[in-house]
């Protein structure tokens, strides 16, 4: 926070004894002890004057107290009235922040005085305040007559606000009268009246607006209000005016509590003028990927919080409940939109949200303890079904509530040498709708619970020096304690079991030589390479007379051995810091994996077979060999037919200026056939940057999005302009920045 008592100095002068000396003293310098601070006036001339209490010192006077420092050519101090009158090349220094003026008179008790033809300096925001008369009248609130304020250096800022009153309050709001706004020397806009921040820090107070206009929103406002409401709480409120819909009313509030709880709560409703169906007048309001849309009560409830708990335990909430489908597909922008509130929850708690288009929204609540070796998770899983919902139907979705899991991390058992690690759970499964009778099998919605423990023992061997062989064994029990379930034979027993294991062991060795290099970022580099064979087996288990919840309630059998070959480069490198101390870095450089799998089953199933024994042949590759340059992907070949199965990968150049390019390429057979390109360069290192994005579908021969934008970055203010074109919609957006008072614009 910026103090303007630093701006303004205090002198608390006490009557002194001091000896005076003749208008022909070449030098003079001498201290005045106050009881707060002691001011030391330097000059060619001091005097003291009886009659009218008067301290003065000319030419190239130098006054310093404290942090504070006033050079003048002509300056007077009346030890009776506390003023202080100063003229001729006036410069006042209080710790970072500045006075320049031609003449000021100032009274150091009320800290209140007048500036002539000045200007003022805040540091804190980089604030210029100027005028021919400016006047302090209060600790942090200054006016000026034919005033400017401007957070640009230049003598000709880039732009200023001029009044022909201006009022400005240092952390709070300044009000001008006829105001105008000037880019360089033009006048740019002219209002009436105008209210600004200029605020240094967190405080109660209203934020920069957002306005612009859409077909289905007509004309936007927005107004957010902050309210800091203690230092470790603050709420917002978001009015926001459509005036094709209505009125929206947001608010959030924050929370710190300590540096591992903390939470966030927001809350948006609207009472929408529209609904959204097929009708002509409505077609605009409708999003036809979902259901229409009857209701006008819309609404988003979401928050996070972190808990620490007693005993190490920490618990994590998560809620999000909406009031339709179209809801958040219709609001993804603006200060209260997904767009903005995924990406506020991702910053503060490191969690996002379900994807706007996910109609099945997750609450949840999970409480954790972990130890050295064990680890034990208490989970609430709650799913809104928001299609069910709306359309007032049954809700078979599935919810867990609560389940306990219990892990132990791989350990050695003793003294053995045999390592185990386990996951074990219960869980409660719940449905607010079941399934009649009729339906059976794994397709009945049922509910009811499950107790699952799934131990695995290792013991690895090494043979002689060069192979590592690792044998595993692992056996998996499940209970289940159903409600109404009746199998696809008949039996409407509730308590159902099932048991099986598995095996397999992995062979490897490693092979690795070290190269010197001896350059200047490389020192050494390791070359190391592992062969491994793998080998895994679940035996078959008919499971069709099993309730079904999820995936563990159908475990597949497998017979398969994988080989894979890793190669891993890794540089080696000495830094020796500032004060001499050295340290050893190592970066891997390149790392890639061939793997294949063949699957036993078929040579036992002959003819009957419906796979082809070899999997997919499977590379796997992290490129970053020095800074500037990244790449990953994942390709797969069916060795059948030697096609293409899945290919994703992705890479970015860039270079010391900030100029970078970033190209990604996905495939896959059954769904996609994609091509993205973003280019981004800086035109003006660090003044002018723009860039340009691509996504093409391969597969239809049509360009999905595209998009361009360009940014402005000075000292005092930004600019960036953005156009997108999608397939079905193209958009505009800019935001201009002015430093020290805040942004506008569109998001």
């Amino acid at each position: 926070m910026v103090s303007c008592k630093r701006v303004l100095f205090r002198i608390s002068i006490l009557p002194v004894m001091m000896i005076c000396l003749s208008g022909q003293a070449f030098g003079f310098s001498t201290s005045i002890s106050t009881q707060k601070v002691s001011w030391h006036i330097q000059a060619r001339q001091v005097s003291y004057e009886d009659k009218r209490k008067l301290y003065i010192a000319e030419n190239d006077v130098i006054i310093t107290g404290g942090k504070t420092r006033l050079e003048a050519d002509y300056v007077e101090f009346s030890d009776k009235t506390k003023d202080a009158f100063a003229t001729g090349n006036v410069l006042f220094i209080s710790g970072n922040d500045t006075i320049t003026c031609k003449s000021m008179n100032v009274n150091l008790s009320s800290e209140t005085g007048t500036i002539n033809q000045g200007t003022v300096f805040i540091q804190d925001g980089n604030y210029y305040i100027s005028g021919d008369k400016l006047r302090k009248t209060g600790e942090f609130t200054y006016d000026a007559e034919k005033g400017s304020i401007t957070t640009c250096n230049a003598d000709t800022p880039d732009w200023k606000i001029t009044g022909k009153e201006i009022e400005v309050t240092i952390d709070g709001y300044g009000h001008a009268t006829h105001a105008t706004f000037w880019a360089k020397k033009m006048p740019v806009l002219y209002t009436p009246y105008f209210i600004f921040p200029a605020k240094t820090t967190r405080q109660t107070g209203l934020l920069m607006p957002m306005s612009g206009y859409s077909d289905d929103m007509g004309v936007e406002y927005q107004q957010p209000l902050f309210l800091a409401l203690s230092d470790n709480t603050d709420a917002t409120l978001y009015p926001y005016y459509m005036s094709d819909r209505g009125v929206m009313l947001s608010g959030e509030y924050r929370y710190i509590l300590s540096p591992e709880s903390k939470g966030m709560i927001m809350m948006s409703y609207l009472k929408d003028k529209t609904v959204g169906d097929d009708r002509d007048e409505n077609q605009d309001y409708n999003i036809s990927a979902t259901l229409d849309r009857t209701n006008h009560d819309r609404y988003w409830f979401r928050m996070k919080h972190d808990q620490e708990l007693w005993y190490g335990f920490k618990a994590k909430l998560d809620m999000d409940y909406v009031s339709d489908m179209d809801y958040l597909r219709t609001f993804t922008d603006g200060f209260t939109g997904f767009d903005s509130t995924d990406g506020e929850f991702e910053d503060m708690f490191g969690r996002d949200l379900d994807e706007e288009t996910d109609y099945i929204r997750e609450n949840s609540l999970l409480v954790t303890k972990n130890w050295s070796s064990y680890s034990l998770n208490l989970q609430t899983l709650w799913y809104d079904n928001v299609e069910a919902r709306q359309m007032d139907t049954e809700d078979t979705t599935l919810q867990t509530l609560p389940s306990v899991e219990v892990f132990a991390l791989r350990q050695q058992v003793g003294q053995t040498g045999i390592y185990y690690k386990m996951d074990s759970e219960v869980t409660s499964f719940y449905r607010q709708d079941t399934t009649d009778d009729l339906v059976t099998g794994k397709d009945a919605k049922i509910t009811g619970r499950r107790a699952d423990v799934h131990p695995v023992f290792y013991y690895p061997i090494k043979l002689g020096k060069a192979f590592f062989l690792e044998p595993y064994a692992g056996v998996r029990g499940t209970l289940w304690d159903t409600d109404d379930f009746t199998d696809s034979g008949g039996d409407d027993s509730n308590d159902r079991n099932r048991g099986l294991y598995e095996m397999g062991m992995d062979l490897s060795t490693t092979l690795s030589r070290v190269f010197t290099l001896d350059m200047e970022l490389v020192e050494k580099i390791q070359h190391k390479i592992v062969p491994k064979l793998e080998y895994d087996y679940i035996p078959f288990v008919d499971q069709e007379e099993l309730p079904y919840f999820d995936d563990i309630d159908d475990i597949s059998e497998k017979n398969i051995i994988t080989w894979s070959l890793t190669n891993t480069v890794t540089s080696r490198n000495t830094i020796t810091d500032e004060n001499g101390d050295e340290s050893i870095l190592y970066k891997e450089l390149f790392w890639f994996k061939l793997s294949q799998g063949y699957d036993i089953r078929y040579e036992q199933d002959g003819d009957d077979a419906e796979d082809d024994p070899w999997q997919d042949l499977t590379l796997k590759y992290e490129l970053n060999p020095m800074p500037y340059l990244q790449s990953n992907g994942t390709i797969a070949v069916d060795p059948n037919n030697s096609h293409f199965t899945k290919i994703q990968v992705g890479g970015s150049l860039s270079d010391t200026r900030g100029d970078s390019l970033h190209i990604s390429y996905r495939y896959s057979k059954s769904y996609s056939h994609t091509w993205k390109t973003k280019i981004s360069t800086n035109l003006l290192p660090d003044i002018l940057g723009a860039y340009y994005f691509i996504e093409s579908d391969l597969e239809d021969q049509k360009i999905v999005e595209t998009g361009v934008g360009i940014s402005i970055n000075r000292p005092c203010w930004g600019l960036n302009l953005a156009f997108k074109d999608e397939s079905a919609d193209k958009a505009f957006a800019f935001m201009v920045t002015l430093k020290g008072l805040g942004e506008f614009g569109t998001k």
